[in-house]
């Protein structure tokens, strides 16, 4: 399956969103789908060799889902999966209309938080309403988080299918090629069933 994965960060750019979508890229090209990360212009080269990167949106603003969706027809996209928060979208709104586009290929959305975007001074509920526009218009919606799960759910009128999926660290373990458990536990006096934090 070919994958676009939409994120407004991406490394070495820092940001907890743009590591989440290397790791989640980096999976998913393991399990032999063809991955296609679609973030900001950047002059830092790719450095995932495993993943193709496309630093193509010069801008967050409102005609970035231009440019996702030429990137998506033009590398004939299967899915796309908008990696939101607001903050790695410079707090502008245009990344909600990406699921309004016809055209498209399936869009699903990965709230990592559903803090709203800023629109103009005093918009009160309309930043809300960015955010319910942006569940209801996806084809599919994952939350990281209980509290987030159960405000989309509970939107009216439903929105599509909503998963919780909690983010796991992104760091992997790689022990010592000389590590033996059993030999470090007994150098510290640990007993083999002795619990140890």
């Amino acid at each position: 399956m070919r994958i676009g994965l939409i994120t407004g960060e991406y490394p070495p750019d820092q940001g907890g969103v743009g590591d989440f979508t290397q790791e989640i890229g980096k999976g998913l090209a393991a399990l032999g789908h063809d991955v296609r990360v679609i973030t900001a212009q950047s002059p830092i080269p790719n450095l995932q060799p495993s993943i193709t990167v496309y630093r193509e949106i010069n801008s967050w603003g409102w005609g970035c889902w231009r440019q996702i969706l030429r990137i998506a027809r033009r590398e004939q996209l299967d899915v796309l999966n908008v990696q939101f928060q607001t903050a790695a979208f410079k707090m502008h709104p245009a990344i909600h209309f990406v699921p309004r586009r016809g055209h498209r290929p399936p869009t699903v959305v990965t709230f990592h938080d559903l803090r709203v975007p800023y629109l103009f001074p005093k918009a009160g509920p309309l930043r809300w309403k960015s955010i319910e526009m942006l569940a209801r218009r996806a084809d599919g919606v994952i939350v990281t988080n209980r509290k987030d799960e159960a405000e989309i759910s509970n939107l009216k009128p439903q929105t599509p299918t909503v998963v919780r999926i909690p983010i796991g660290s992104n760091i992997a373990p790689h022990l010592p090629a000389d590590y033996d458990r059993d030999t470090w536990r007994a150098r510290l006096g640990i007993e083999a069933g002795d619990l140890l934090l």
